[in-house]
């Protein structure tokens, strides 16, 4: 997923359709983004970059932005500053160099999660803030390279021993999002694999098959992304059901002075 991945409307960046390998789950993310696109204001690191997809909207506000990913990263069209492993950055970055940190769907790829936590809080000013996104129940994503998953009171428990206080969080859906996931993914697959099996062939490259095959997550999304919205304008924080279930966290966490 890269900047193309997105289109503007009234004020507002929306995933195209077929430009994201869950449009659910990072249309959610999407919206989370946008809704605390204020705290960009300042310098602002891009942890785990990748293609910088979110650039468009925090190159709108901070002041200066900078861009890390791992070297043998699998997103290739991006132009990153600085190329190292999180765990290696405080020797890039020097203490208190940055008013606002992203780290989007990361976490769950780097070797030690909490030395990477422990450098994010050190690069970060006082007060700064940090929004990170982890999944939860989700599939395997660029291999080897995918580690674990995180619960809700697993994510909170590394931000709060590495001395961050924990403002917002938010659940990428709950018990029906993870089971209609699982089962769509599922369903996709065998539905790939029997059209393999009948001789069709460049099946991934195929246009009509893709949009016939996604239809499903984008309906799912547009019923859903209204009652999101609001729990992100009241500022809830999970529900018993979403910390039971989710495929994946939003969280905002704020450097203590």
């Amino acid at each position: 997923m890269d900047t193309s991945s997105f289109k503007k409307k009234n004020g507002r960046y929306y995933l195209k359709y077929l430009s994201s390998e869950s449009y659910y789950k990072n249309g959610l993310l999407l919206e989370c983004i946008q809704h605390f696109k204020n705290l960009f204001s300042g310098k602002l690191l891009d942890l785990g970059c990748g293609n910088k997809p979110y650039s468009v909207i925090y190159n709108e506000i901070s002041g200066e932005s900078v861009g890390c990913d791992v070297p043998f990263s699998l997103h290739r069209k991006a132009a990153v500053e600085v190329l190292c492993y999180a765990e290696d950055m405080d020797s890039h970055f020097s203490s208190g160099s940055f008013d606002t940190v992203l780290c989007t769907e990361v976490l769950e790829h780097t070797a030690d999660d909490r030395k990477v936590v422990s450098n994010i809080y050190k690069v970060l000013k006082p007060g700064g803030s940090l929004l990170i996104s982890v999944p939860f129940t989700y599939v395997m994503h660029e291999a080897p390279h995918d580690y674990r998953r995180y619960t809700y009171y697993g994510i909170r428990d590394i931000l709060e021993k590495n001395g961050f206080e924990v403002k917002s969080a938010f659940s990428m859906g709950a018990t029906f999002s993870s089971w209609f996931f699982i089962f769509y993914y599922s369903s996709v697959k065998i539905f790939i694999y029997v059209l393999k099996k009948a001789g069709f062939r460049k099946i991934n490259e195929n246009k009509f098959i893709s949009a016939f095959t996604s239809l499903p997550e984008l309906i799912f999304y547009k019923t859903c992304i209204s009652f999101f919205r609001k729990k992100l304008k009241r500022n809830e924080f999970p529900s018993v059901n979403e910390i039971y279930s989710s495929m994946g966290y939003f969280l905002i966490a704020v450097k203590n002075k």
